[in-house]
């Protein structure tokens, strides 16, 4: 499966570590934006692959940032908590003791049409470790990872 968007960024791709339920509301197309504590360093648009986290410890498919805009917290609620499915006790939970965070905005998800559990993305030679919050990933490696799941 590849995406073609105009600029993708040709060195890396970003794995995104997710609750299941944000990463399964991506795949559905209800949750446009990601919030983070902290910035990924990236050129946009960047491919990201969406790895859900325990209990379900897969990678589930695929989208694009377009941006990431750093903002201060009631910024980044005012002008993104809608599309960032949670509610509001959790956005302060999540950021509490940052004055900062970052909004990924994210487009053309694309579900695996198999998931690929962690044990499949150990077992490979780049012996996968799914990050705490976001890691980067080769392009070469990216592909790769993609195409475990055709």
């Amino acid at each position: 499966m590849t995406l073609e968007v105009q600029g993708l960024d040709p060195d890396r791709m970003v794995v995104l570590s997710l609750k299941p339920r944000f990463a399964e509301a991506i795949l559905a197309g209800v949750k446009t934006v990601e919030l983070r504590r902290t910035e990924p360093k990236i050129v946009v648009p960047t491919r990201a692959l969406l790895y859900a986290a325990s209990p379900v410890r897969a990678l589930l498919g695929t989208c694009i940032i377009t941006s990431v805009q750093p903002l201060d917290l009631p910024t980044l609620w005012r002008e993104h908590g809608p599309g960032a499915g949670l509610l509001y006790n959790e956005f302060q939970e999540y950021f509490e003791g940052v004055d900062v965070g970052a909004a990924l905005t994210l487009i053309r998800p694309r579900a695996f049409s198999r998931q690929i559990p962690l044990q499949d993305l150990r077992a490979k030679p780049e012996g996968f470790r799914p990050p705490q919050s976001f890691a980067y990933v080769d392009t070469k490696t990216g592909d790769r990872l993609i195409r475990m799941a055709a």
